[in-house]
């Protein structure tokens, strides 16, 4: 294996300098064409394909703590948004609905008790509650009815 495939990025500076000799009887007409461009060092020719030195971000990624200790030193407008002050409006989507027993997402409610359950298994254990025992459940997230 050639030593510039072996992990090494530049090739030695002996490898540029030294010419390439190659079979100008198989490849006659395209050297006839680099001869006449007048270019005799393709490594010095300007490749705009390649990424440059002025390209690459040198930066390195900041976590959030260190973004909102340096928007904190700036003194910035009342009215630009900032990590602090980034309001969002209400979800257009419906609210997800989770089990009361097992907190997995509910697929089905129970229409006596109004107690969310997730499968069979666990309808079984609603059926099984004390009575008063499902208001505990509803009150967990604010769904209890309070009779008076």
């Amino acid at each position: 294996m050639p030593a510039y495939k072996r992990g090494k990025k530049s090739r030695p500076s002996s490898a540029v300098d030294t010419p390439v000799h190659l079979d100008v009887a198989k490849e006659a007409e395209p050297l006839a064409n680099f001869r006449e461009s007048g270019i005799n060092n393709l490594y010095a020719v300007a490749k705009p394909f390649k990424r440059t030195s002025e390209f690459m971000s040198t930066g390195r990624w900041k976590n959030l703590k260190q973004v909102v200790a340096q928007e904190q030193t700036k003194d910035w407008p009342i009215e630009f948004p900032t990590y602090w002050s980034i309001d969002a409006p209400p979800s257009l989507l419906p609210q997800k609905k989770y089990c009361d027993i097992t907190g997995l997402p509910a697929k089905y409610t129970d229409p006596k008790t109004n107690v969310r359950y997730h499968s069979a298994e666990v309808y079984q254990i609603v059926k099984t509650l004390p009575p008063g025992s499902e208001q505990l459940y509803l009150a967990l997230r604010n769904a209890n009815i309070i009779l008076r």
